[in-house]
């Protein structure tokens, strides 16, 4: 079993049994939609490598999975993307949800996802956002403000964020990106900052530092801020998370396709994966993350390498073209 940053490859034998798991789980309150067809055809073309026809794959049952799966990590990963290809309807049914206890328990495998898929069916909301944003992109980010300002920094975060005053050192700080050489990480922030009107960190109504390196991963893949971009991003994100890449992902799916809001940055839509080629675009760029040899959000320095150009980081930190992510 090969791995990429904590995305584990299963073996062609597990994939298959894996289908088998994801068939049973999504027919059992009916027919599979469009958007569960078409993310399961993506994550075959580009994640597992194999083209199987879904329809004709024969049903498994949790114990047999359990026999084809028996590395720890690989059943928590395979639980988790059960959730995840559950989201991807248009809703969570109770009979759904039943399934993947049953795999979960016969695993022995329990991820945050299970829970999280509980709170969304019962629509137990205000639970539901406090544990994804504590398992996901906020809770690390909240974290990293919390161990570099302390609760001052964090409390001076969240009043710029909200227009009650500005920070000027930091917003000095990020305005001075403006003399960097053209080319480099810093200048290109800049430039994006600006084109799309956006407040820098420390300005009134600036995005909080903690939540930086979203807006860096857009610059390093290239991706642009409409849905579809602000989607593929945070898709790219999850794919190089060390540490549970499967929560951005649930993340992703609760507020763009379930259509719950789980965060003021960004404005929540259902049924995203009704555009057409979206879902392969988003595990096209999961699997670009996949590929990166470092976790941005895991401590990255970024003003270390805002003199930097953007093609030498690309280098550096195995960001792939898309063309190399298919």
């Amino acid at each position: 079993m090969l791995s990429c940053m904590t995305y584990l490859i299963p073996s062609q034998e597990q994939a298959h049994a894996g289908l088998r798991a994801i068939k049973v789980v999504l027919t059992s309150a009916g027919p599979l939609d469009g958007s569960r067809r078409d993310a399961i055809a993506a994550v075959q073309r580009h994640l597992l490598h194999t083209d199987l026809d879904i329809d004709a794959l024969a049903p498994i049952a949790p114990e047999e999975l359990a026999r084809a799966v028996e590395d720890p990590a690989l059943r928590e990963q395979l639980i988790s993307g059960l959730c995840a290809m559950t989201l991807c309807g248009e809703r969570v049914d109770e009979r759904e949800l039943l399934e993947v206890e049953r795999f979960a328990a016969a695993l022995g495998a329990r991820p945050h996802a299970v829970r999280q898929l509980h709170h969304l069916h019962e629509q137990r909301l205000l639970l539901l956002r406090i544990d994804i944003s504590r398992s996901s992109l906020l809770g690390k980010n909240v974290r990293r403000m919390l161990d570099e300002g302390g609760l001052y920094g964090l409390a001076r975060n969240v009043a710029s964020f909200a227009g009650i005053l500005e920070n000027e050192p930091v917003a000095a700080r990020y305005r001075s990106l403006e003399a960097y050489r053209e080319g480099t990480l810093g200048k290109a922030l800049f430039t994006f900052y600006r084109e799309n009107g956006f407040s820098f960190p420390g300005e009134k109504r600036g995005v909080p530092e903690g939540v930086l390196t979203h807006d860096l991963s857009h610059i390093l893949a290239g991706y642009g801020t409409d849905l579809r971009g602000e989607a593929m991003t945070i898709a790219f994100q999850a794919g190089y998370r060390r540490e549970n890449p499967f929560g951005i992902l649930v993340f992703l799916l609760v507020q763009l396709q379930q259509g719950v809001q789980l965060t003021v940055l960004a404005p929540s839509q259902q049924g995203m994966l009704a555009t057409p080629g979206l879902a392969d675009e988003l595990v096209r760029s999961f699997v670009r993350g996949t590929k990166m040899s470092i976790d941005l959000m895991d401590d990255w320095d970024f003003w270390s390498d805002m003199a930097v150009d953007l093609d030498e980081l690309r280098r550096r930190y195995g960001v792939v073209p898309w063309e190399a992510a298919a």
